[in-house]
């Protein structure tokens, strides 16, 4: 189109600036509504959109507007796929959850440049753009067809605790006598079967009827007063802010180190375009075999020990991605800097996912309805860190 080379940095920073106008707004909407599906359609819809205004372009101006309208459907798309999964899922089961979203995002990352360089040999932009709109036309199918409203799937699953713990609550009473002790305690089935200890049948049938006035409460502590909590009210929680530096650096490293590293290969080693690029697939691939197991594990961690497992998870992510630099930064050969690549990627997986997680331990166990703006601000640390530190470490 006739655009200098410094005109790609406003397409750049185009889908950044969409994604995070859309990841600032589409939390509250979604909370608010108590809707997931709408934003869900509205990213599909947004996507054929974006294809189509560039299957259209002429102008440089088209092509940035392409941009800002892909970003934003990013951004919205990105965020409740998240709080989704953070809906349904507890927290033993959550980390494992995250990480397979991570296995299809990189499979996304690997194919798409593939693909997408095929369809521009053949069909110039405009292929580019077919696929933009299949895939968003495919995507609105799926949701119409198969995808239901987490909310309503939470709902329906505190229903059935609820129904579990009222069945156990009415188990006849076995009464014991200590002897020592002038008075007869009197503890039901209900803590051998539920795997509650030092709880008696009294409270615990307290409990049941909290639930059953309250269903839409997923824990038992249901009496428990509901946080009423903003997207910025959220930042000054230590469990939220925490996570959100966490993924902001460990993005943005991502990038920086995804930037660099070509520019390094081609310097000090010499390799030529085809022997870089086999490295990304390499570290794909390593990516792809190691994210369930850094899901899998996390998710014992927490099981034995605690949610609060994911904040030490977090810190030893980050003290290997420290090391891994170290050893990127030391590499004399082709071998030990893709081991070091390799080793970077996955530990900054040992810190998104976790700290992916800790949001929804942080907004299930306050009982907030602040699911979709907790996630928002997820992407948000993503795209400023996309945004800021890249310029700042080529420069």
């Amino acid at each position: 189109m006739g655009v200098s080379r410094a005109s790609n940095g406003i397409v750049t920073a185009a889908f950044g600036i969409g994604g995070l106008v859309a990841g600032s707004l589409i939390g509250y909407v979604s909370d608010r509504t108590q809707n997931r599906i709408g934003p869900q359609l509205c990213a599909s819809v947004l996507y054929v959109v974006s294809g189509l205004v560039l299957y259209f372009a002429k102008h440089f101006y088209q092509i940035v507007i392409f941009r800002l309208i892909l970003g934003i459907a990013s951004s919205i798309a990105d965020t409740m796929l998240f709080t989704t999964v953070a809906d349904v899922y507890p927290a033993n089961l959550l980390g494992f959850k995250m990480a397979v979203i991570f296995v299809f995002d990189n499979i996304g990352n690997m194919l798409g440049p593939l693909l997408g360089g095929k369809a521009y040999e053949h069909m110039g932009v405009g292929g580019i753009a077919i696929i933009a709109i299949a895939l968003g036309l495919f995507e609105l199918c799926m949701i119409l067809i198969f995808v239901r409203n987490s909310l309503d799937i939470r709902r329906t699953l505190a229903s059935s605790n609820v129904t579990q713990v009222g069945s156990l609550a009415d188990k006849p009473v076995k009464p014991t006598i200590n002897s020592g002790r002038s008075s007869t305690d009197t503890h039901s089935v209900v803590e051998s079967e539920s795997g509650f200890t030092d709880v008696s049948i009294i409270s615990k049938t307290e409990q049941s009827h909290n639930l059953a006035c309250n269903p839409n409460s997923h824990t038992p502590n249901s009496s428990k007063k509901r946080l009423d909590l903003h997207i910025l009210r959220l930042l000054l929680q230590l469990p939220v802010a925490g996570p959100t530096v966490s993924i902001f650096v460990a993005t943005g490293l991502q990038t920086v180190i995804e930037t660099i590293l070509p520019l390094r290969l081609f310097d000090k080693f010499g390799y030529s375009p085809a022997t870089i690029g086999i490295v990304f697939l390499i570290v794909g691939g390593v990516l792809i075999l190691a994210m369930p197991a850094v899901g899998y594990v996390n998710d014992t961690v927490v099981s034995r020990h605690g949610e609060y497992m994911r904040y030490y998870t977090i810190a030893t992510g980050a003290l290997c991605v420290f090391l891994s630099q170290i050893v990127m930064s030391l590499a004399g050969s082709y071998v030990v800097l893709v081991f070091g690549y390799s080793l970077f990627a996955i530990s900054t997986m040992v810190v998104i996912v976790p700290a992916q997680s800790a949001f929804g331990d942080f907004i299930n166990s306050s009982e907030s309805h602040a699911m979709a703006q907790c996630y928002s601000l997820a992407w948000i640390a993503e795209g400023l860190a996309n945004i800021i530190l890249p310029p700042i470490a080529s420069g």
